[in-house]
């Protein structure tokens, strides 16, 4: 079904934003409670003052994009891949102020790949996946060392330089720690530290490679599922219309048969009619004969569609039998035929829904243009167009999506019940 007039979004990528934004949140107060319980231990880290700024950065950023998401400015996939790429760089920041690749909680990069892969299309999905592997690579050497996590790590004694010797003859050996911004080359080729960075390079790209597989087939399924109710509706709207018809049909057989009787009482009264009077009661009698013909063929499509009955008819038949029951109907319209006359080779199967398609069209282009409608027909080895042009001012652009989908009535004209396009739509989408 069509969205409702006005303005309308997107509700998945605003609820992933708003999703992102409280998780990063989360991140902040579990970060923050680390520092508060390593002041109140008496444990604190020299990166203490780094880290609350970047928290004060990750709240303030949090808060901006949840108030302009609730205002419906942040609710595209974009800016879902922007708010991902900021929680790869806040994560990046912390990891870089604790020790870098050394730091165990350096694995979190994870959750952005995850979320990337499971809301976003391939190609975002692959960009976040890059850069996190990336910003790991450079934080193997490029980091601000941690105390603890230094303490963990084995100490290497160079061959060429040792300590003094102690008074019990031990050679001491001090711990190195890189406390600048260059590359740390030994923690970098550490093969504890290689193999983690190996294990989450194959770790992202599997998640990577699932999630985005899975996602694409939950959408596939969320697509049927929608379709599937669309068709059902739309089956529903056309079972009503068809409920109303033959109801109608049923209606109208009375009263148009007393209207035969008498007529046919007029005309065999004996009385003098003159020629105006009599030209008039044979056109009434034709109408009313044509209205019989029609309640028939009503009755007659109905039986042959639900018993599934068609045959193989040529186009160039079709639309002949079509004109010839529609022109009297409508003598007054100029109709001018545009296709070719190798149509007569082409055939199609179908019933006699699609010629009553067919007329509904002309009908419909005869009431915006009663002076001139054409009729054109197109074919491929599969398909077959049947093309009806008229010289009215076109579809209003506020109703054309919904053209062919439901009955619309565009107010322009006052005979119109809006049923015509739509029930030829539904004939026509039958037989696709």
């Amino acid at each position: 079904m069509k969205d409702l007039p006005g303005t309308s979004f997107n509700l998945e990528p605003a609820a992933h934003i708003r999703n992102i934004c409280i998780l990063r949140l989360l991140v902040a107060a579990l970060t923050f409670s680390a520092v508060i319980w390593a002041i109140v231990v008496n444990a604190p880290f020299e990166s203490t003052t780094n880290i609350l700024i970047i928290l004060f950065i990750q709240l303030v950023v949090s808060a901006v994009s949840l108030v302009l998401n609730a205002k419906g400015i942040l609710i595209s996939e974009q800016q879902v891949f922007l708010q991902l790429l900021l929680d790869v760089f806040f994560i990046s920041l912390y990891v870089y102020s604790t020790g870098g690749a050394t730091n165990p909680f350096v694995t979190y990069l994870l959750v952005p790949i995850s979320i990337a892969s499971a809301t976003l299309t391939q190609r975002y999905s692959l960009a976040i996946t890059s850069i996190t592997i990336l910003s790991y690579t450079l934080l193997l050497f490029f980091y601000q060392p941690f105390a603890f996590y230094e303490q963990q790590q084995p100490t290497s004694i160079s061959s060429s330089s040792q300590a003094p010797i102690g008074e019990h003859g031990h050679h001491g050996a001090m711990p190195s720690h890189n406390l600048s911004n260059e590359p740390n080359i030994n923690s970098a080729l550490d093969p504890h530290y290689v193999g983690m960075w190996i294990n989450f390079l194959i770790s992202a790209l599997l998640i990577t490679w699932f999630i985005i597989h899975m996602a694409k087939a939950i959408r596939r399924q969320e697509q049927a599922i929608n379709q599937q109710h669309e068709q059902q509706i739309y089956d529903e709207q056309i079972l009503s219309v068809a409920t109303i018809a033959a109801g109608t049909a049923h209606e109208l057989g009375t009263p148009i048969n007393s209207l035969a009787l008498l007529i046919d009482e007029f005309t065999n009264s004996g009385k003098p009619f003159n020629t105006q009077q009599l030209d008039d009661l044979h056109l009434m009698q034709a109408q009313i004969e044509q209205c019989r013909k029609s309640l028939r063929k009503l009755v007659g499509t109905a039986q042959q569609t639900q018993a599934g009955q068609s045959e193989v008819i040529s186009c160039m038949q079709l639309i002949n039998d079509c004109l010839n029951e529609w022109q009297p109907l409508r003598p007054e319209v100029n109709i001018e035929k545009l296709y070719l006359k190798q149509v007569t080779q082409v055939n199609v199967f179908c019933d006699h829904s699609i010629a009553q398609a067919i007329i509904n069209l002309l009908n419909n282009g005869a009431n915006v243009s009663p002076k001139y409608v054409s009729i054109d027909l197109q074919y491929t080895a599969d398909t077959v167009k049947f093309i009806i042009s008229d010289q009215g001012k076109g579809v209003p652009a506020s109703i054309l999506e919904q053209y062919g989908n439901r009955p619309i009535n565009n107010g322009q004209q006052k005979n119109s019940l809006g049923l015509g396009l739509f029930v030829s739509h539904a004939s026509i989408r039958r037989h696709h």
